[in-house]
C-alpha cells in the first residue's frame, strides 16, 4: 500500500495541474499510409485525448503501449477517451512502422513525428512520455516515462482530471 501511494504521489507531482492551450496546434505528423495529417485533425475538440510518445527500437516502448493500450480498452475507450501513438524514431525512414503496427495489433491510430517538431512543441524531452488532452484540446497532463505496472492508476488520474466531461 505504501508503494501504491509513493507511485501515486510522484504521478500526481509530474502532472501539471492547470490546463494550458496547445501552443502549436497547427504542424503535421505522418501517418503510416505516409499522408501529413494536420494535428489538429488528430487533436478533435470535443474527444479528450491520452497521445503516447514512443520509439520503434525500443522494446520497453512497445511493452508500454501494449499495456496502455489494454487499460485503455478496459476503462477509457468506451467513456469516449481517444489514444494515439506518436513514433519519435523515424527523422529517415519510417517505412518499417507499418508492418510492426500490424504485426502488434494495436488497436490505436499511431503517427510518426519525423523531424519531432511536435513532441519539441509540447515541450517533452522524455520518450517514453504520455500526455492528456482534455475535450477543449487542452495539455492537461504530461507524464514522462514509463506507466507499465502503474495503468490503473494513470487510467483513475485520467478519470479524475477528465471528471464526468461528455465526449
Amino acid at each position: 500500500m505504501r508503494k501504491f501511494s509513493i507511485i501515486l504521489v510522484l504521478l500526481l507531482l509530474s502532472c501539471k495541474l492547470p490546463a494550458q492551450s496547445l501552443s502549436h496546434p497547427g504542424g503535421e505528423l505522418r501517418d503510416l499510409n505516409g499522408r501529413m495529417i494536420p494535428v489538429s485533425a488528430i487533436i478533435e475538440e470535443g474527444h479528450p485525448l491520452v497521445m503516447v510518445f514512443w520509439k520503434s527500437g525500443s522494446s520497453k516502448c512497445c511493452e508500454n503501449l501494449e499495456t496502455l493500450q489494454t487499460a485503455w480498452m478496459a476503462r477509457l475507450k468506451d467513456q469516449g477517451v481517444r489514444f494515439v501513438a506518436v513514433c519519435e524514431d523515424c527523422s529517415g525512414s519510417w517505412s518499417h512502422i507499418k508492418p510492426l503496427v500490424a504485426g502488434k495489433e494495436w488497436d490505436f491510430n499511431v503517427y510518426i513525428d519525423v523531424n519531432g517538431d511536435f513532441r519539441r512543441s509540447l515541450g517533452i524531452s522524455v520518450i517514453p512520455s504520455t500526455v492528456l488532452f482534455d475535450t477543449g484540446m487542452h495539455l492537461v497532463c504530461k507524464h514522462p516515462g514509463w506507466c507499465s505496472g502503474n495503468e490503473e492508476m494513470v487510467c483513475e488520474k485520467i478519470i479524475s482530471k477528465l471528471g464526468n466531461m461528455k465526449p
